[in-house]
Parts: C-alpha cells; sequence; structure tokens
C-alpha cells in the first residue's frame, strides 16, 4: 500500500515514519514506566488532563482497535489468492475473513494461554518468514545487481510526486505498531521501570530493520510500475485528490500481492 503511492521512495518513506514512531515509542516508554497500568494511552491522557480525557482517549483507542483488526482480517485473501483464485472473488474473500476474526474470538474466549501461544507462534513464523524473504533478496538480487534498486529508486517515472511522498509517509506511519501493546501490558510486568524500555528498544530495532530491509528488497526485485496494485490504480494516481477517502484503503488493500 506504500509503495503504490510512494512509489521508488518507499524505503525514504518507510524511513521517515520510522523517526516519527522512534519518538512515539520514546513517548510511551516514558509513559509506560511512569504510569505502569492498564490502559496505555487512556491512561496517559487521564492523569495529564481528567476523567473525560482519559474516556475520549479509551474510546478513540477501541475505534481504532477495531479497524485494525478489520484491515488485518482484510488482507489475508488477496495473499492466500495466489494459491486458491477462488478468493479473488469478494464474497469467498470477505467470507473467510470474517471467519478468521470469529476463529480468533473464539480462541481469545477458550483462554488466554491458548491464545498467547496461537499469537507467539504467529509472530515466529512471521518474523523468520521475512527474515528469509531479506537473506534471498540481498543474496539473488541485491548482492549480484546493486545498481538495479538506485535505477528502480531513481529511475524516469519511479519518484514520486512530493503530495505523494508525504502521504506515503503517512499511511507508513499505519505500518509501525507494538506502542500500544506493550503499555497495556505494563500492568502485569514486573519490575517495570527495567523491562519496558527494554521492550521499547527491541520493538525499534525490530519494527524498523524488518519493514526497510522488506521495501528495499521488494524495490530491487521490480520497479513501481510492475506492481500489480499500481497498474490498477493508474501511473500518477493522487489519492488524497481524486479519489474518496473511503474507496482508497479499499482498493489497494483488496489487490493481489506484489
Amino acid at each position: 500500500m506504500v509503495a503504490l503511492v510512494a512509489l521508488g521512495a518507499t524505503p525514504i518513506a518507510l524511513i521517515a515514519a520510522g523517526i516519527i514512531f522512534i519518538f512515539n515509542s520514546l513517548t510511551y516508554t516514558e509513559g509506560g514506566t511512569m504510569i505502569p497500568e492498564a490502559g496505555g494511552s487512556a491512561s496517559f491522557a487521564r492523569y495529564a488532563f481528567n476523567d473525560l480525557g482519559g474516556f475520549i482517549s479509551g474510546w478513540a483507542l477501541m475505534l481504532s482497535y477495531i479497524v485494525t483488526i478489520s484491515i488485518s482480517a482484510f488482507t489475508i485473501p488477496p495473499y492466500l489468492s495466489y494459491f486458491w483464485p477462488v478468493l479473488k472473488q469478494p464474497v469467498p474473500g470477505t467470507a473467510l475473513a470474517m471467519g478468521i476474526i470469529v476463529l480468533f474470538m473464539v480462541l481469545n474466549i477458550i483462554g488466554i494461554k491458548e491464545s498467547t501461544k496461537v499469537n507467539v507462534l504467529l509472530i515466529v513464523i512471521g518474523i523468520v518468514t521475512q527474515v528469509a524473504l531479506v537473506i534471498t533478496g540481498l543474496v539473488l538480487i541485491l548482492m549480484p545487481h546493486p545498481q538495479t534498486l538506485m535505477q528502480n529508486m531513481f529511475g524516469e517515472g519511479n519518484w514520486p510526486s512530493t503530495t505523494n511522498l508525504v502521504f506515503g509517509i503517512a499511511i507508513a506511519s499505519l505500518c509501525f505498531t507494538g506502542v500500544e501493546t506493550i503499555a497495556q501490558l505494563a500492568e502485569e510486568t514486573r519490575s517495570p521501570e527495567k523491562k519496558i524500555p527494554r521492550a521499547y528498544a527491541l520493538l525499534i530495532v525490530a519494527v524498523l530493520s524488518i519493514f526497510t530491509s522488506i521495501s528495499i528488497v521488494a524495490l530491487a526485485a521490480m520497479t513501481p510500475s510492475s506492481s500489480p496494485t499500481r497498474s490498477m490504480a493508474g501511473q500518477e494516481t493522487q489519492w488524497p485528490a481524486s479519489w474518496p477517502t473511503s474507496l482508497q484503503p479499499s482498493c489497494a488493500l483488496s489487490s493481489p500481492p506484489s
């Protein structure tokens, strides 16, 4: 989705968003250490302002959770459609996304231990897969042909407009997650003054390195114009000006992965 608008500047957009993510993580580190309570940003707002501020922040946080669940589940069918083309159809794809949400809801109802085991397993699989992709791309693409990356970034037609670059940075900011989760678990953490800063430091290193490396490898593997999502949206699509806001994520998320 970031590459759809940021084009050849996708790594730069991710790095810029990563800088924002670092400052955000440092803010949460300070807040979580000073206020080791469940609630995260809602607790921070309550202490900083008043109960009304905490109430508004808490409900905004709940809304973001609902949106995150929907986006995460909705992006799974397009990836699996590579193996099962029937998932490209709206009804089967939507049914699968809804089924995934129901499955994890039931898992959470069954128990915390069971859901935690599944969560850890998925995280390990995700990290191992992404690291394997980075290593493969480094060995097979970047090392034999280092000039390909520069060409795909700065070649004719590959650099985005200023508007799209800024918009790409905004979208990239959504990729960096996890800060709220750590703050939510602060109350259950032993020695939070030591472990919370350590957790955020590891989060920053892991998230920034993985996302940046993946974007560089992907950009070396293909030009922005050859991406399926790019061809569907048009060569110079200006989302903020020409598309309704409600349709912008839907097009990118429902497109098959590159």
